[in-house]
């Protein structure tokens, strides 16, 4: 692996908030760039992360964190249409384009 590629991969993401940033928030975009739609258990079992940290990060990465502030806007959650309890995590069109830049690299 390049290990410069990869740095300037983390400069790019973290250029959206250079200072409140965690990495794992960068690896959890990673995943569901990698894999959207995919369920936070997919998440959780790639990243070895809980439950929790992946729905904290999941909601810090959406449209509105859990304290109610407004978030990055990357990725959405939805119903998964073929299992009506069981929800999905998706790219929105903010994270489609920073997607695009870091394959730009």
């Amino acid at each position: 692996m390049d290990l410069r590629l990869l740095e300037r991969a983390l400069d790019v993401f973290a250029s959206l908030d250079p200072t409140h940033l965690p990495i794992h928030f960068a690896q959890v975009f990673l995943v569901v760039a990698e894999s959207e739609p995919c369920t936070l258990r997919l998440i959780e079992q790639r990243l070895d992360l809980s439950n929790s940290a992946v729905s904290r990060t999941i909601n810090a990465l959406g449209p509105m964190n859990r304290k109610g502030h407004e978030g990055f806007g990357l990725v959405q959650v939805v119903r998964d249409p073929a299992e009506g309890r069981r929800f999905l995590v998706q790219l929105t069109p903010k994270g489609k384009a920073l997607r695009r830049q870091i394959e730009g690299l």
